[in-house]
């Protein structure tokens, strides 16, 4: 480490405590905390307390979600709740170090120990946390990161960066970090952190709702969510709307709209012109091919799309098409869905894909033209579609039992139309889901529930405000759905 880095890390130990301060809040109000801030902070108890078994976490994610505001928040989680001392928490931006010089993470913690605590790693005797944000600008940081572990049983550390995270690294290295994705943020995220916090008791009943056919408390659900909204200051009744197109990122809070736009596709240009080339074989023209299908995504209807088509249309090899659709999946910009059969059979079927969050898509189809050239119902219906598909995905991963969300592939004639998708809870009975806004016919619910004799369906649409029940199907409003 040279000297310019070695005076960076001793800056930081001296002004975290009051940068803490400056960063965690806008215009005089503290920022609320995400919905993972909990849950690593139970993490930092086990570790106090001696139960040290994920003391190393790692949390990738897209650009601009808000890891480095959480790492601020565990900071002084650390230096007010629980008494640590500034001089044994190191907070450093790889970022920062790499425009100082060369990186190398494991450098930089072994001379904190030896300048700060008279101490190798090995012979520590007291804890120290290591808070390291950007770590992927560290060619080597998994290894870096598996012998600090290695080193000590008194340090715990949390590694954020981009989502280059998980595009590649060392699987020995891996068994010892605790992987905790951060994605875009949900409705009742985004409702927690621009208002205040509450507690969300909407997600499990409309859980249950969706799967187990439960009304028991869809009269409830309505007042639930009015006293939810009664305690924000100056609500604005198109939270929801404004969701959909600019959400999804906590920095869109101070923004404007054109400058929210800007920020994103801002966002999906690093993601493509600086993650991706961290990958062997990414070239110039790879990267392009990235662009045109993420722009073509953003353009297309929700739809199965096969990779021998996508070869056809950007003239690239198959196997080329693969690679980048992979890369952009664990880039965490988009995800697929496959279709509801046999899984020998799904691997030879196309896939559907999506946006992480339906903002991804809204803008940067605003960057290239006008967003709404089409009925407005059937545009909010597609973002809507994307987004009811990524919160799916969602609950799947925070639950401890499987969620999947498949689309419908069955045979159907010309006239007729599969639903949006099947989603299955364990080995229970599939649930057809159909997404719409504006009148939305039945028949091909009603259709989808005779052919996988499903206990019954659910339309997600804005035509009724209230969660009613019509014979075997659950109407349920978007923005109650939206708190699942």
């Amino acid at each position: 480490m040279n000297e310019l880095q070695n005076r960076y890390i001793g800056n930081q130990i001296l002004s975290m405590p009051v940068r803490v301060n400056q960063e965690l809040s806008y215009a005089g109000k503290e920022f609320n905390k995400c919905s993972d801030y909990e849950n690593i902070t139970n993490y930092i108890d086990d570790f106090l307390e001696g139960r040290n078994i994920n003391r190393f976490l790692l949390l990738p994610g897209i650009r601009d979600v808000g890891k480095t505001t959480l790492l601020f928040q565990v900071y002084e989680y650390l230096l007010k709740e629980k008494g640590i001392s500034p001089q044994n928490i190191l907070y450093f931006s790889c970022d920062r170090l790499k425009k100082l010089g060369k990186i190398d993470i494991f450098e930089v913690v072994s001379s904190y120990s030896q300048t700060y605590h008279n101490s190798i790693l090995e012979t520590l005797s007291e804890p120290i946390f290591i808070l390291v944000d950007e770590a992927q600008n560290d060619e080597y940081w998994d290894l870096n990161g598996k012998l600090i572990f290695d080193a000590s049983q008194n340090i715990f550390m949390i590694f954020t960066g981009s989502s280059a995270l998980k595009l590649s690294y060392n699987p020995d290295a891996a068994r010892r970090w605790l992987n905790i994705p951060i994605y875009p943020l949900t409705y009742s995220h985004h409702l927690k952190l621009k208002y205040c916090d509450f507690k969300n008791d909407i997600s499990e009943p409309v859980v249950k709702m969706i799967f187990d056919g439960n009304m028991e408390h869809s009269k409830e659900l309505n007042r639930r969510m009015f006293n939810i909204y009664s305690n924000f200051d100056a609500f604005d009744i198109l939270e929801w709307k404004n969701f959909l197109q600019f959400g999804g990122f906590p920095s869109s809070f101070f923004m404007q709209r054109s400058e929210i736009t800007k920020k994103i596709v801002e966002v999906v240009d690093k993601v493509v012109t600086t993650d991706m080339p961290d990958i062997e074989g990414i070239k110039d023209d790879t990267r392009y091919l990235a662009f045109q299908i993420l722009n073509f995504f953003a353009f297309q209807n929700p739809g199965e799309v096969s990779k021998g088509s996508l070869a056809n249309t950007f003239d690239a090899s198959k196997s080329i098409i693969t690679k980048v659709l992979n890369i952009l999946e664990k880039t965490q910009l988009i995800f697929h869905i496959e279709p509801f059969t046999s899984s020998t059979k799904r691997t030879t079927k196309p896939h559907e894909y999506f946006f992480a969050t339906s903002s991804l898509k809204h803008n940067l189809i605003l960057s290239v033209g006008n967003a709404v050239g089409e009925d407005e119902n059937a545009y909010m219906g597609k973002l809507l579609e994307t987004y009811v598909a990524s919160s799916f995905l969602n609950l799947d991963e925070r639950s401890n039992i499987p969620y999947k969300t498949y689309y419908d592939d069955s045979k159907k004639k010309s006239s007729e139309k599969n639903v949006d998708f099947i989603v299955q809870r364990g080995i229970d009975k599939p649930i057809p889901i159909e997404v719409s806004y504006g009148k939305k016919d039945i028949s091909q619910i009603k259709r989808a529930i005779r052919k996988y004799h499903s206990p019954h369906g659910v339309i997600i649409s804005n035509t009724t405000s209230d969660i009613v029940k019509k014979g075997d199907i659950i109407f349920l409003p978007p923005e109650i759905f939206a708190f699942m």
